[in-house]
């Protein structure tokens, strides 16, 4: 392998870093470097958000699901994907683009004042620096698996290369190289789906349980390592529309569409992508176990297929499929750990400076964002796989987000009291519960079902106090009514026939799945 791997992985090095020093023509101002709003065509946004929520940490996490629980890993991809992300399309990014706002933050200082603003801001780059981590160590376990690097050095070598390009173009440095690390890594998956199919035809008559989505869960059961419950309300509603609906970097990639009919259809577009690559991911994972035999950890187990099914070249191509998928995930978390720190925190303290000092304030933070994500990195050796960590950090913070942006959009009289007191008690009764399944007080049959159980418990005790915590008596903040559901706000959300289309024939492909692989 080492010649194909001395000729393919600098090409796709180079292509990456051309992509980004390209990028660095096209920004003037700090918005151009840190958020891009409005400024990318239409399928290159939905391509950008495809790839940063179907990169390589998708498959990674995704396969290592399918290897521990067969293919109720589609539950990730269908019902805890498409029906959030239409419900952001069709009912979140109008509330958002009515405001102006350019991102989530800035939405909540404009509906409950700076108080909320600032707290969902170190929510969300707590978020970003544990998914960040979580990409620096996939992208160890690839290198282990493929080239047998320890883990210190594979990390740190792939952060000088996302170091580089982030910082030369910003936040449209990341968008179009994820878009061109995504088509080489379907180019080095599509093989092994079928490669690995004859093995897929002998499990289904051998373990016909690891081939149904719902026969095999119990209804309600949290000893189950899944149950029905949790998959419905803890992934499909609770955990499912927090992350598409309150994810900074995906709702930044959704504004960067040019338009706000544009801006719409972009998670609708992507849906369709996501339905196609979860065939892909998930069934090649599902043979693991009979190809494997146990000699590979869950979170290594594209790798490993990889290294046992391909010949030298296509096994070159996979692997840098999967460094540049991840290398795209990493550079999102990244540049969007720098927009959250310039622009919420940072021009705060320091505001009515030129653009260049805040672009430079973006600089500085891209290498802050590494270095913090070292020591997550490691924290994702304490789990089964990745997908539980992830699963986690959706139940402790985006959970309770969500309640909050949800109450504020449906009652006007949700104050920033009660969304203050909200995000802060669902994270607390999630962490609460967290740490009693790590004692061992709630026997919860898996980390999996635990996070679902968080989820739910989070959102529950979020919405309850976002709509009963009664405000101050002299408030401050904006009238939220302003930006309520009130007839102007309805007339946003009003879809076109397209977008009509688009989501009914989403919810009609989920469905007919569901119903497919019952």
């Amino acid at each position: 392998m080492s010649t194909w791997v001395v000729v393919i992985f600098p090409l796709c090095l180079a292509a990456v870093l051309a992509v980004g020093l390209r990028s660095r023509r096209s920004w003037s101002s700090s918005n151009d470097y840190l958020n891009a709003s409005r400024s990318i065509s239409l399928w290159a946004a939905a391509l950008a958000f495809l790839a940063y929520n179907c990169g390589s940490i998708e498959v990674i996490g995704m396969s290592a699901v399918a290897a521990q629980y067969g293919v109720q890993a589609f539950h990730f991809y269908w019902i805890g994907g498409i029906p959030g992300m239409i419900f952001l399309g069709l009912v979140v990014l109008p509330v958002y683009m009515r405001t102006g706002a350019r991102s989530l933050p800035e939405y909540l200082g404009l509906r409950f004042g700076p108080a909320v603003r600032l707290l969902n801001a170190l929510v969300s780059i707590t978020g970003t620096v544990c998914f960040a981590g979580v990409a620096l160590y996939a992208l160890a376990q690839v290198l282990y698996v493929i080239l047998g690097w320890k883990f210190l050095p594979a990390e740190l070598s792939c952060a000088a290369i996302v170091l580089v390009y982030v910082l030369a173009g910003g936040v449209r440095a990341s968008i179009f190289t994820s878009v061109l690390q995504f088509v080489v890594m379907i180019a080095g998956l599509t093989p092994l789906m079928f490669f690995t199919a004859h093995f897929n035809a002998a499990s289904w008559a051998q373990r016909a349980d690891r081939w149904r989505l719902w026969k095999p869960l119990p209804l309600l059961s949290p000893h189950a390592p899944l149950d029905c419950l949790g998959v419905l309300l803890g992934l499909g509603f609770v955990i499912s529309f927090s992350y598409w609906c309150t994810d900074f970097v995906m709702i930044q990639r959704a504004l960067t569409a040019r338009t706000g009919a544009d801006a719409r259809k972009v998670p609708l577009l992507a849906g369709f992508g996501k339905v196609g690559i979860a065939f892909l991911v998930v069934l090649p994972g599902a043979a693991a176990p009979a190809l494997l035999h146990g000699k590979a950890s869950f979170d290594q187990t594209i790798p490993a297929l990889m290294a046992l099914e391909f010949g030298p070249a296509l096994l070159a191509l996979g692997a840098a499929a999967l460094l540049a998928g991840l290398m795209a995930w990493l550079a999102g978390n990244v540049s969007g750990f720098s927009a959250l720190w310039v622009e919420e925190i940072y021009r705060r303290f320091r505001p009515r400076r030129s653009e260049q000092h805040y672009i430079r304030a973006g600089h500085f933070a891209v290498p802050a964002c590494l270095l913090l994500a070292q020591s997550t990195a490691y924290a994702a050796f304490a789990f089964h796989d990745i997908m539980e960590f992830l699963q986690l950090v959706a139940a402790l913070f985006y959970a309770p987000v969500f309640a909050a942006v949800l109450a504020g959009i449906f009652r006007r009289r949700t104050s920033e009291r009660g969304a203050l007191a909200g995000i802060c008690a669902g994270i607390a009764c999630a962490l609460a519960l967290q740490g009693g399944y790590a004692m061992g007080l709630a026997p919860f049959g898996s980390q999996m079902n635990a996070d679902f159980y968080e989820a739910m418990l989070s959102f529950t005790v979020a919405m309850t106090a976002c709509l009963t915590v009664p405000p101050r008596p002299q408030e401050e903040g904006v009238d939220g009514s302003t930006i309520s559901l009130d007839a102007a706000l309805r007339r946003a959300m009003r879809p076109s026939t397209g977008l009509v289309l688009l989501s009914a024939a989403l919810l009609a492909g989920c469905l007919l799945l569901n119903l497919i692989w019952w």
